[in-house]
């Protein structure tokens, strides 16, 4: 009687394996057949550029001058269809984080497009005015980072760097 029991259990485990095994083969096909769809829904397009806009704050162009936060908001230049963007894989900085911090803010513009860079008060100038060297930076879906690199002074944007234009709306 023992040995029926046990020889029962034991092909009672021996199925629960095969389910098991089963299980995990069809949630493999299944994580390849979504990956399939997405990739089908959105061919290989991603970001690989974009144009720097300054854009007015509170309607008005502020001035690049220490105490001011202008706005500047990127149009993505895509490889294919455009898409909308995911604010989280977006990044910006600037080559002076003391005296020109720049951010993203997700709440105003929940695809990272737009940001600010706020002139320090009071921060130190050279004569002539500093070039700062502005970066923003797109990881998109695939892992491959877009980036566009513009520089500005107090003149206003006078450079693309790399990545697209960088311009200022007058």
């Amino acid at each position: 009687m023992h040995d029926i029991v046990a020889n029962s259990l034991l092909e009672v485990v021996q199925e629960q394996l095969k389910v098991q095994r089963n299980l995990e083969r069809l949630g493999k096909e299944q994580v390849r057949l979504q990956r399939a769809i997405l990739h089908h829904l959105n061919p290989t397009s991603r970001v690989i550029g974009g144009t720097f806009t300054q854009i007015p704050t509170g309607g008005i162009m502020l001035p690049i001058q220490p105490g001011n936060s202008p706005a500047f908001q990127v149009t993505p230049t895509f490889s294919g269809p455009p898409f909308p963007l995911v604010g989280a894989q977006a990044a910006v900085s600037t080559s002076d984080p003391v005296n020109a911090p720049a951010s993203i803010d997700l709440t105003d513009d929940p695809t990272g497009a737009t940001f600010v860079i706020a002139l320090t008060p009071g921060a130190v100038i050279p004569t002539g005015g500093e070039a700062i060297t502005v970066t923003w930076t797109y990881t998109n879906t695939d892992g491959t980072v877009a980036t566009v690199t513009g520089t500005l002074t107090e003149e206003g944007i006078v450079d693309d760097v790399t990545g697209g234009v960088f311009e200022q709306v007058k």
